[in-house]
């Protein structure tokens, strides 16, 4: 084989994660509502909104609906933002007067439950990633945060002991921007120190894990059984487990590999 018919290399790998590397459990939902209503009362009481819980959890589901449609857009907020924008629910003029120490109390309260009942890492998900490593590949992630931000998944990440696999993660209410957003994925490259075509993204939503990267010159592995992109991934597999298998299908080689 000539050295211009040779299969492309790649370097680089990088993750969505819901769906991809980790699955929440929809049992803990009532625990996680209890804790976060009983942790984020004692602040919104200290601007003077007495509440309940029922009434919480509508505020809460609604100021979550619409920051999702922001990240529609490729936008997103800080997890200071987030909680202000729970107290715009209640009184929209108190919003802008949150000190900012019980903004961030309240991104922790809000936010953190999410360490007291975890999601599960998805089968295959840790060994992947150590094959990742074992193959010389830099590893990344980008997700696209809701009321966990990146602060709290990083100590998923510990206590599932996977933290240390990446050698860079992207959540996007530290940057201010959402897939599918370019810049959000030339950050994760830029960082990563590759290039689009030395990339491959792995992910199993079409709007902001297939189409976007693909677009913007990346591989890209769908995972699961939902409709494909436009355009299409690469290749599709059902489970992150089989991820090399379907790199070898591709012909793209890894660090150390021969033709």
């Amino acid at each position: 084989m000539t050295e211009a018919a040779a299969s492309p290399q790649i370097r680089a790998v990088v993750f969505d994660l819901w769906g991809t590397l980790m699955s929440e459990r929809r049992d803990t939902f009532p625990v996680r509502a209890r804790l976060r209503f009983e942790r984020c009362a004692p602040i919104l009481a200290k601007y003077g909104i007495e509440t309940t819980q029922e009434e919480f959890t509508k505020h809460h589901q609604r100021s979550n609906s619409t920051l999702a449609r922001l990240q529609e857009y490729g936008r997103d907020v800080s997890g200071e933002d987030r909680a202000r924008h729970v107290f715009y629910q209640y009184e929209p003029g108190i919003a802008d007067h949150i000190d900012e120490a019980d903004a961030t109390a309240f991104a922790e309260a809000y936010g953190g439950v999410i360490e007291h009942t975890p999601p599960d890492l998805l089968s295959g998900a840790r060994e992947v990633l150590e094959e990742c490593r074992a193959r010389g590949l830099r590893t990344g992630l980008i997700s696209n945060t809701g009321v966990a931000g990146g602060r709290h998944l990083r100590r998923v990440f510990e206590r599932h002991r996977v933290i240390d696999y990446f050698d860079a993660l992207m959540f996007s209410d530290e940057q201010r921007r959402a897939k599918p957003h370019p810049g959000l994925f030339q950050a994760a490259l830029d960082t990563l120190g590759v290039t689009a075509a030395e990339t491959v993204f792995v992910g199993d939503t079409p709007r902001y894990d297939v189409e976007p990267p693909r677009r913007y010159g990346w591989w890209v592995v769908q995972i699961g059984e939902r409709a494909d992109g436009d355009p299409p991934a690469h290749i599709r597999l059902p489970h992150v487990g089989e991820l090399f298998e379907g790199l070898g299908r591709l012909a793209l080689r890894t660090p150390g590999q021969t033709e």
